[in-house]
């Protein structure tokens, strides 16, 4: 987030450079990562360094950044996708095809709704949903939140 503009009611973009963002925001990723980080919640700021047309909730860029060079292996969960920085239609679909296991929203039901047309036009696949869900109740059961569910 560094020092940017509030994403709860307008969108804020960080021109830095990429060596700049990685030299001074990444190295506390990094760390938590090591020390075994279970979750991320990624920001709306948009980073044009890594990709100038998405936030970084909706960047593919900014995700496999996080998979891929900081080897981030847990749940990865965007900030709320009805603050004001997000202003596309399609941002909850846009997040789960980032990389995003979980989806904070206000209006869930228009979320539902989303998904679920999504995954019948074929915008998205069941396997990408059940890979999500996979790797979220795989963190509830890690965590202990499962066991009454399945005695």
């Amino acid at each position: 987030y560094g020092n940017n503009a509030d994403t709860h009611t307008s969108s804020t973009t960080d021109n830095r450079t990429y060596s700049a963002i990685m030299e001074d925001d990444i190295p506390p990723f990094r760390a938590g990562i090591k020390a075994g980080a279970e979750a991320v919640l990624v920001s709306h700021n948009t980073v044009p360094a890594f990709d100038k047309d998405n936030p970084a909730s909706l960047s593919i860029t900014t995700h496999n950044i996080l998979r891929n060079e900081l080897s981030f292996t847990g749940i990865i969960i965007t900030d709320d996708l009805d603050m004001g920085a997000i202003t596309d239609n399609d941002a909850v679909i846009k997040a789960i095809k980032a990389g995003n296991d979980l989806l904070i929203v206000t209006d869930y039901e228009s979320a539902i709704n989303k998904v679920q047309d999504a995954l019948e036009n074929g915008n998205i696949s069941v396997s990408l949903i059940d890979n999500m869900a996979f790797r979220v109740l795989s963190w509830k059961y890690y965590k202990g939140l499962m066991y009454d569910i399945l005695k």
